[in-house]
């Protein structure tokens, strides 16, 4: 039977196709788990770890129209594999360090475009808001620089931990939708789009106050905006440094060092999180 409901692009209401996030080109083709927030609003109400997403053929959501799956992924699937590529190659060899400028041959409209396709997707957002459908405008509109710069979209290498392989509970799969974050060792707050996790990079769209202070969680990462200084299809030589964060359970924004841990946290204690069932961007 076909999935019928409203795609997370379009807002159009008719049948859904299994959206890979991210695309399947980039290793997302055999069974995997991941964290999400149903998985924590699950194991809160009935006190136990939270559930992981587990689907066979790849992560990924019902979240999108045949036509927008199928017309994103021609423009911007093929760009954004050779960049994962890329980011592959340096993730398990640049350590820790975030100091370090690492060269990339891409064409950077495109990849933020399909990042932006995978956080509305993931986001499971259905209705209209100014915010959100000014990103959506920016990843239909091939040619469109203008990204909204209200929402920020920021990186961060995650690298595979081998230590985490052979346990699924501490997988380094994140796909989390639209929620607000509180972090309650400062007090700063975000509404987060979405986050998806997936090695060896993760990406993380947030909308949050101009006068609030923003968390190192969220701060220390790579913004990529930028990446709309390009048009459509040019080629561009570019440095970054990159972060490396190692994301763990459903919160956004959650990169903890569990190396350094004597105990395990299934449940992280320093955020408090409100799913997109009670919580709405405010732009």
């Amino acid at each position: 039977m076909r999935r019928l409901g409203i795609c997370s692009l379009c807002l159009e209401y008719g049948p859904l196709t299994f959206e890979h996030i991210p695309p399947k080109r980039v290793f997302n083709n055999v069974p995997a788990v991941a964290h999400n927030l149903y998985g924590l609003e699950v194991g809160s109400i009935y006190k136990k770890k939270p559930r992981l997403l587990k689907k066979a053929a790849g992560l990924g959501r019902h979240a999108l129209c045949e036509r927008c799956n199928g017309y994103t992924a021609s423009l911007y699937g093929e760009e954004f594999a050779d960049w994962t590529t890329q980011c592959l190659r340096y993730a398990d060899r640049i350590g820790d360090s975030s100091e370090m400028l690492l060269p990339f041959q891409i064409r950077p409209l495109n990849v933020l475009k399909q990042i932006a396709t995978m956080i509305m997707a993931v986001s499971e957002s259905t209705q209209s808001a100014p915010s959100f459908d000014r990103l959506r405008g920016f990843a239909l509109s091939p040619n469109s620089m203008q990204f909204p710069m209200e929402i920020s979209l920021a990186s961060y290498m995650n690298p595979v931990d081998v230590a985490r392989v052979i346990v699924p509970q501490l997988t380094q799969n994140r796909l989390s939708g639209s929620c607000a974050v509180l972090d309650t060792r400062i007090g700063s707050s975000v509404f987060v789009i979405g986050e998806v996790a997936f090695p060896p990079m993760g990406y993380v769209a947030y909308i949050t106050a101009n006068d609030r202070r923003l968390s190192d969680d969220f701060g220390t990462l790579r913004d990529l905006r930028g990446f709309s200084s390009w048009h459509y299809n040019q080629r561009a030589n570019i440095f970054l440094s990159m972060p490396v964060r190692r994301p763990f359970g459903p919160v956004p924004g959650y990169y903890p060092d569990l190396k350094r841990s004597p105990l395990v946290r299934y449940i992280d204690d320093n955020h408090l999180v409100l799913t997109a069932k009670n919580a709405r961007p405010s732009i």
